[in-house]
């Protein structure tokens, strides 16, 4: 009997989905804000965060847990309405490199 041949296919790696880390919630006192996420992130440098107030920059960042992040801007942020993520900001990712999703966040 004559049969179609049967087509071998490569074995493909299935690439890892990026997942986006999101912000659960914001908390300041003076001129540190502790941002806690929704999974671990891991921190690599300063992430380039701002907020509504004009000259206010971070100028120090260390994770006080693997889903809290403590970041300390030049001045009192106690003020501040809006946090501000740069896109793809590369501070802050997951394991599997997925970056913060939110551009904004209230503060």
């Amino acid at each position: 009997m004559i049969q179609t041949p049967i087509k071998r296919t490569r074995d493909r790696i299935k690439l890892k989905q990026t997942t986006p880390v999101r912000i659960a919630s914001v908390a300041k006192a003076a001129a540190v804000m502790t941002i806690v996420f929704n999974q671990p992130v891991v921190l690599k440098g300063i992430p380039q965060y701002t907020t509504n107030l004009a000259g206010v920059t971070p100028i120090a960042a260390s994770m006080t847990n693997p889903t809290t992040l403590s970041l300390t801007f030049s001045a009192t942020v106690a003020t501040a309405t809006t946090l501000n993520i740069p896109f793809e900001d590369p501070g802050i990712r997951n394991a599997v490199g997925g970056f913060v999703a939110d551009s904004t966040f209230p503060a």
